[in-house]
């Protein structure tokens, strides 16, 4: 199994995938302490802008230049379309290399603030579905390109299962379109789902949970990256993991959310040997 330590020669494609419909403009909490409050399409973007300026500064950035290690896609998944997610024409293949996508983002005048690539207003239902199957395509033409590079897909969401059309069929055919146009390779499936409603979170489970949804989105997501185990660690975010775990927190808050999205920018600097979708176990390099 390949790694997924993204290199000049092998640029990872890191793809996000992010629920811009109308309930993500709820509000919770993101300060215990204070009290503090925010919209959860905010914590969506404010994550994700973070990740992405740290994986320039972690990944790309070497010797006094950003290096080609990382080339990036970001989709939107709102009203009735699944739309191009930066401030720029969208690509033919899907996604942009790292030298036209870093220098989108207009550097704030505030050292301390994160640029923002990201900018979500909340409106209508979630085209979740159609979201994957556009992921999936662009995946399968990068492995065309790239077929030595690893794969980092996250999905955001808070999507509720009323709102798809989720036949046993569509299900079938999102496993299998997902497993088909990852192949080989290094491929790590991050999902986050939402939820600003204080429900029990489910957090990296190792078993199939209840609820069709629920299990839809375990069957798509991967397990954690074995990095974690191989470096002694037993617990993430509290939560014991093991090498079943999989990469997948279920009515994450908003702690839960920054968490994810930022092992999500982490998982390409480094030797991290991942599960392929079709297979059970991890493989030791």
């Amino acid at each position: 199994m390949n790694n997924m330590k993204a290199t000049t020669t092998n640029p990872a494609l890191v793809m996000i995938l992010v629920d811009g419909s109308h309930s993500t403009g709820a509000s919770w909490v993101i300060d215990d302490k204070t009290g503090q409050e925010s919209t959860v399409s905010r914590s969506i973007q404010d994550g994700v802008n973070r990740a992405l300026h740290d994986l320039i500064i972690n990944v790309c950035y070497a010797d006094g230049v950003i290096l080609g290690r990382i080339n990036l896609g970001v989709v939107v998944a709102q009203g009735d379309e699944v739309r191009w997610g930066l401030d720029c024409e969208e690509p033919e293949d899907g996604w942009l290399d790292v030298a036209s996508w870093a220098n989108l983002a207009p550097q704030p005048a505030n050292a301390n603030e994160i640029p923002q690539w990201l900018s979500l207003q909340p409106e209508g239902k979630t085209p979740l579905i159609e979201g994957w199957e556009s992921c999936f395509s662009t995946i399968e033409k990068y492995r065309q390109q790239y077929p030595e590079s690893s794969v980092l897909l996250m999905t955001l969401t808070d999507g509720l299962f009323s709102e798809l059309d989720l036949t046993e069929e569509i299900q079938d055919d999102l496993s299998k379109r997902q497993a088909s146009c990852v192949g080989d390779a290094s491929y790590l499936h991050l999902i986050g789902h939402i939820s600003p409603d204080g429900k029990p979170a489910t957090l990296f489970p190792e078993e199939l949970p209840e609820g069709e949804y629920e299990q839809l989105l375990f069957e798509l997501s991967t397990v954690l990256p074995s990095h974690l185990l191989d470096n002694g660690a037993t617990e993430f975010c509290g939560v014991p993991i093991s090498k079943r775990s999989r990469a997948y927190v279920h009515n994450a808050d908003h702690g839960l959310l920054s968490e994810l999205i930022q092992l999500g920018s982490r998982v390409v600097d480094g030797n991290v040997v991942v599960v392929n979708p079709t297979k059970g176990e991890t493989e030791e390099e």
